[in-house]
């Protein structure tokens, strides 16, 4: 239930933002993935899209002391494209952690973000929890990054 409220509050905050700075002009019309639950036997959570400085921010903040993992990836990187599937499934698997995406070449504003959060390659994991982060891991090796969630959950 946690994890919905947080999912929910940032697809407002997306559809908010992308329809006011679309009209402005400050972002293209490019769709997001809208589709964060996935329907099954029982409801499972996806990864949610950032991209922006304000969703990241609350996000991470909505988060309280569960973990969060945020994915820093670009839409030009091969090995990115290669663990973006078995990120998801992490998603599944870690239900008490929060699973954010930025993609950085998406828009002005993830780029910002990545900038401003220290993403010198990608894929970048980075970890946060009580606000703070906890840990980084840099490329796509998922031993590594499961190893980190166990390590933070």
């Amino acid at each position: 239930m946690y994890r919905f409220s947080i999912l929910l509050a940032l697809t407002v905050i997306s559809r908010t933002m992308a329809f006011s700075t679309t009209f402005l002009g400050t972002t293209s019309l490019a769709p997001t993935r809208t589709t964060m639950l996935r329907q099954s036997n029982c409801m499972s959570m996806q990864v949610v899209d950032i991209d922006s400085e304000a969703a990241f921010d609350m996000a991470v903040k909505s988060a309280g002391s569960a973990l969060v993992v945020v994915d820093y990836s670009t839409t030009w990187c091969g090995p990115c494209k290669v663990i973006a599937p078995k990120f998801d499934e992490m998603s599944d698997t870690f239900t008490d952690a929060v699973f954010l995406k930025v993609i950085g070449d998406s828009t002005p504003e993830a780029s910002k973000l990545m900038k401003r959060e220290g993403v010198r390659s990608v894929p970048s994991f980075h970890y946060f929890k009580d606000g703070e982060k906890v840990d980084v891991v840099n490329g796509a090796n998922a031993d590594a990054i499961v190893t980190a969630i166990k390590k933070h959950i």
